[in-house]
């Protein structure tokens, strides 16, 4: 009620752990947030992916990332497309962990900004 939040336009990013974080919040709370952008993330339990299938997710993985290992996004990726969602993946070819870098590109907020409830 403080603040002027637009409530069909809540969207979830982070990187590594926050990207752990972002796939677990939409799975927790799939009717609150319209997108999500990890970055480098995974989860520990893919058993409720189904339930984000209406939340869009631009999802990015470096392939050379010796932190958390890509199959991680790989597998959340696989099985949220068996689920029809709405999932676009983004495979770094080359790079590691560290991909924060793509905050900086503009067309990842354009993207957003697209998404809703």
């Amino acid at each position: 009620s403080k603040y002027r939040i637009d409530k069909r336009r809540v969207y979830v990013t982070g990187i590594s752990m926050g990207g752990f974080g972002a796939w677990h919040a939409a799975m927790d709370y799939p009717d609150k947030i319209a997108a999500i952008l990890p970055l480098g993330g995974g989860c520990n339990d893919s058993t409720k992916i189904c339930r984000i299938n209406k939340i869009a997710v631009w999802t990015f993985h470096g392939t050379n990332d010796a932190e958390i290992n890509i199959a991680e996004t790989e597998r959340l990726v696989s099985r949220l497309s068996l689920c029809n969602g709405n999932v676009e993946f983004t495979r770094l070819e080359g790079v590691g962990h560290t991909i924060q870098y793509i905050y900086e590109d503009r067309k990842i907020y354009d993207w957003l900004l697209k998404q809703n409830k």
